[in-house]
């Protein structure tokens, strides 16, 4: 609405164009007036209704006095309006500021937690650091201390040392007196040794000529193991090789018996010799759980070695099936008799050398 010195003019905002009406108000149709004044608001009214009574009443001078306040007053009021809107505008700007404000506080505040929580987690560190340094402080004393315990062990065995020392010079005078009298017994033992030594040979000849005669005795003593090779009969029924030769089933004076052939490869002098100790050593023993040994060959063709026939191995034996815990004790028990009379045999002990499954052999 805007009101003039003679006019007042309205606009209709609620529609989308802009309906303006103006109506004179000095010499003014009733009518005119009073739909005028229709679309006015309330407050308004009653002030046109005051001011069309004045016009019809009241000088225009008067009218238009009271048209001047009522215009000042509506000035007053648009400006009351506008100055309502700019505080409105202000309030708008100073809350979104507020927003603002709060959202960079609580940005600095979560910085400063942030902030707070690294400063704790500096100052954990700084502790543990400190933590750390007292350790290596306390580290370092004590290995300041075994230092200078170790420099005062160094220095008493430094003085042991020199003590040693001056033992070790007497005893070194002491040494070379006594190594002088050493020298002079020395020459007397030597001299006492040339008088040995001539005792001694005379000695080593007189026991070469003992061994000689020995030795004569021994090759007349008759070997009562020998047995001629014609008695033996050997069937071709293998029972087993080894390094030495093969066993085979044969028969002695009608019994059946286990003979042992040496292989022609390995016959050499010496070897036979080997047999032959073995044989006499063989038929030396007699024991019930040593194996019997019945006899041998001793002529210019292979050897034969003659003993009692077995039925198994242990090998084999444990080959076919598992030992009870009876036959355990007494196979074992038997084999240590046997060594222990090998171990016990006068004048002279008797070592096996060879004892293991497939030379333990097993009856029924």
């Amino acid at each position: 609405m805007k009101v003039t010195k003679d006019t007042v003019t309205i606009s209709d905002r609620k529609h989308s164009g802009s309906n303006r009406h103006t109506v004179q108000l000095k010499d003014a149709d009733p009518n005119e007036l009073q739909l005028f004044i229709e679309k006015l608001p309330a407050s308004i009214k009653e002030k046109m209704q005051d001011l069309r009574e004045a016009n019809s009443t009241s000088r225009p001078s008067e009218l238009e006095r009271q048209l001047r306040d009522f215009q000042r007053q509506l000035r007053d009021a648009q400006q009351r309006e506008e100055n309502l809107q700019r505080q409105f505008r202000e309030l708008q700007e100073r809350e979104q500021s507020s927003q603002r404000q709060l959202t960079e506080s609580r940005q600095r505040e979560q910085n400063l937690q942030r902030q707070l929580r690294e400063l704790q987690e500096r100052e954990q560190g700084s502790q543990r650091q400190l933590t750390e340094s007292r350790q290596r402080e306390q580290n370092l004393q004590r290995q300041l201390r075994e230092l200078q315990e170790r420099e005062q062990s160094s220095q008493r065995q430094l003085t042991e040392s020199r003590q040693r020392e001056q033992n070790l010079q007497r005893q070194l005078r002491e040494v070379q007196e006594q190594e002088q009298n050493s020298q002079r017994q020395l020459t007397e033992f030597q001299r006492q040794l040339r008088n040995c030594q001539e005792q001694v040979s005379e000695l080593q000849l007189s026991l070469s000529t003992a061994q000689l005669t020995i030795n004569q005795l021994r090759s007349q003593e008759t070997r009562d193991w020998v047995i001629p090779r014609d008695e033996i009969q050997i069937p071709e029924k293998c029972l087993g090789r080894g390094g030495w030769g093969s066993v085979n089933e044969g028969t002695y004076c009608g019994c059946t018996v286990a003979v042992k052939q040496i292989h022609d490869l390995i016959l050499s002098p010496h070897n036979i010799h080997l047999f032959e100790r073995e044989m006499n050593i063989a038929s030396k023993c007699r024991h019930p759980h040593l194996l019997q040994f019945i006899g041998a060959t001793k002529d210019e063709g292979t050897p034969l070695f003659v003993t009692e026939l077995m039925e198994k191995s242990l090998r084999t034996l444990l080959e076919q099936r598992q030992l009870s815990e009876t036959e355990v004790a007494v196979i074992s028990l038997d084999v240590a008799l046997a060594l222990n009379y090998l171990h016990q045999k006068k004048p002279e002990s008797i070592i096996h050398r060879d004892v293991s499954s497939a030379n333990v052999l097993l009856w029924r």
